[in-house]
């Protein structure tokens, strides 16, 4: 059990879903997922369409989403196991979360335009979100901790790197202005 959360820091003897619900994130302290040559070939081969990311009007898309039944269950059930190890499938009520819907996602990185002429942002896939805005100063989520919804990455490529801005992402970082502008 256990991971890394809160920018990579060590979990602190803390379970894997306590520091998701302390720090928004967490890497669970897992084996790699083996993705052998034909689940490769597979995924490469499943029908991608454009998803919206935030472009701006008349902009290509940059992400592509595709799903085949062939790799999406073998994915579903070996992230739904591991998950439900660590105790992240568990509600409030004493249900238990599904895992479906596995997405293979395909990025084309940002161009020195779209980047603002940062050579740090450059080739960098664009920011996006798996999670609803955030509620207003003062307000609660709807949904206990135990009942928000999840989101599950797995890089397939070789040295695929994540950025992950749990409370948001609308500044220089992200290749946006303080305001959450392109």
């Amino acid at each position: 059990g256990g991971g890394e959360g809160g920018g990579g820091g060590g979990a602190g003897g803390k379970s894997a879903a306590e520091v998701l619900h302390s720090v928004g994130w967490v890497k669970l302290a897992r084996d790699p997922v083996l993705v052998d040559g034909s689940t490769l070939a597979e995924l490469r081969a499943a029908p991608y369409a454009p998803i919206f990311n935030g472009q701006s009007p008349g902009e290509a898309p940059l992400r592509h989403m595709g799903r085949h039944p062939a790799w999406a269950a073998r994915f579903e059930a070996h992230f739904a196991s591991a998950l439900r190890e660590e105790g992240m499938l568990a509600c409030s009520d004493g249900s238990e979360k599904s895992v479906c819907d596995c997405y293979a996602l395909r990025s084309l990185g940002l161009g020195a335009d779209a980047a603002g002429g940062d050579p740090a942002l450059a080739g960098r896939q664009p920011p996006h979100s798996d999670a609803p805005e955030p509620p207003g100063e003062g307000a609660t989520w709807p949904l206990a901790d135990a009942d928000m919804p999840l989101s599950v990455m797995l890089g397939v490529m070789p040295n695929t790197g994540l950025w992950i801005f749990p409370a948001g992402c609308c500044g220089a970082e992200c290749g946006g202005d303080a305001a959450g502008g392109d």
